[in-house]
């Protein structure tokens, strides 16, 4: 009988520590994603242009490369 109270005691104890173990990992997480959010994983490089220029200059790519499937696709472009 003690032997299946150790083993309930064992199992309770490695419950607790994988949901604490758990817990810890999910936060974590969150901790992780926060500081990549926040430029804090790495060294920032000072010559990088900012991120809304970046995504600007994406957006009108974007914009360029579409007009130009759009001409194409109307038999206007080479």
């Amino acid at each position: 009988m003690r032997q299946i109270e150790s083993c309930f005691n064992s199992i309770n104890q490695s419950k607790q520590t994988y949901q604490e173990t758990k817990d810890y990992l999910n936060q974590l997480d969150r901790s992780i994603l926060a500081k990549a959010f926040r430029g804090e994983l790495v060294e920032q490089d000072p010559n990088d242009e900012p991120a809304s220029v970046l995504l600007e200059r994406i957006r009108a790519d974007r914009e360029q490369q579409q007009s130009t499937s759009n001409r194409r696709k109307r038999g206007l472009a080479k």
